[in-house]
Parts: C-alpha cells; structure tokens; sequence
C-alpha cells in the first residue's frame, strides 16, 4: 500500500493521511490467495481467489455454509482457499483477507475464539506443509474479488471451483 501525506506541487497538507490501495503481486513463483465470507440474513458464505504474479487467475472457488456465523465463513474461506492452493501445488503463498481476528489468530497475535478453534488448528496443519507462507491483513476495498466470491457463494448450494470466471464484476 502507497501513502502519501501531501499532495505533490501544492503547499496543502491534508488533516489526516492519504492512502492509495491497490492489489500488489507477490514475487514470481509466489501465489496470492485472497479470502472472504459473508453474511445475507442468516445466511453465510464464504470466497477465495488465487493469482499469481502477474495478477492472473489461477484458481478461485466459494461455498454456501449455509445458517453460521460470518467468523466461521470467514476462516473457513481462509481454510478452504489454503487447501485448494495445496492441491492444485502452490507452496509458495502470501494470504490476504479483511478479517484483523482471523489474520491475528493465526499469526498468534490473538488469542483464537473458540468458535473458530477447530477451523483454525485445521488451517495450521495446512499451513505447515507450506514452504513459505505469510499472512497479511489488509483493507476491504482491496478484497473485491474475494468479497465478490464470497457473495457467489449465497447463490450456490454447496461448493464452486474454477479456474476462470466469465463475469465482468469479478474481473
């Protein structure tokens, strides 16, 4: 993420800082997998897309998990893209997703909610057969495509993987 704190060639300085959020692609042979879930009424889902380098898509998938909470969507979005990234022979990963609890739990900076425990045990089991893996937080607005998928996932009634997707909103 770029900040800025002024605007170039001008003598204002704005009250509070600006921030320019964009997708950044991680170093060639890293993959990027992106996480979200989401709740319509009791609903919840959950969206996960994987791209490479160059910002291409190379798997994303979503589910409907039907009545839970959107923690559990959110983490186990985060598991299933995990384990998705694994199976398809991606050990190289930087993980992105919007969720400061899910992100700190599993850098053990928060202590796990206990709704989550198991998911979360299950998501480091994963993690350990890795070879290299970081897990960043990062802001909503640069989530879309994962926030996208997750939404999908409220119009299915189990779980979609692909590896492209036709639709304009999700590009």
């Amino acid at each position: 993420m770029l900040v800025d704190n002024y605007i170039q060639g001008s003598s204002f300085t704005p009250p509070h800082k600006t921030q320019f959020i964009r997708w950044q692609s991680p170093t060639p042979g890293t993959v990027k997998l992106k996480f979200d879930g989401s709740l319509q009424g009791n609903s919840a889902a959950g969206g996960f897309s994987i791209r490479d380098w160059r910002g291409e898509i190379l798997e994303m998938g979503a589910s409907n998990y039907g009545n839970t909470s959107v923690i559990l969507a959110e983490s186990r979005a985060f598991r299933d893209g995990l384990g998705a990234a694994l199976k398809s022979g991606f050990y190289r990963l930087v993980i992105e997703g919007d969720n400061s609890m899910i992100i700190g739990a599993f850098n053990k900076e928060l202590e796990v909610p206990w709704c989550i425990k198991t998911v979360m045990q299950d998501i480091q089991v994963l993690a350990q057969q890795t070879h290299f893996i970081q897990v960043i937080h990062i802001y909503r607005e640069a989530n879309m495509a994962a926030d996208w998928l997750s939404k999908f996932g409220h119009s299915i009634t189990d779980t979609w993987h692909s590896t492209h997707c036709d639709s304009l909103d999700l590009k």
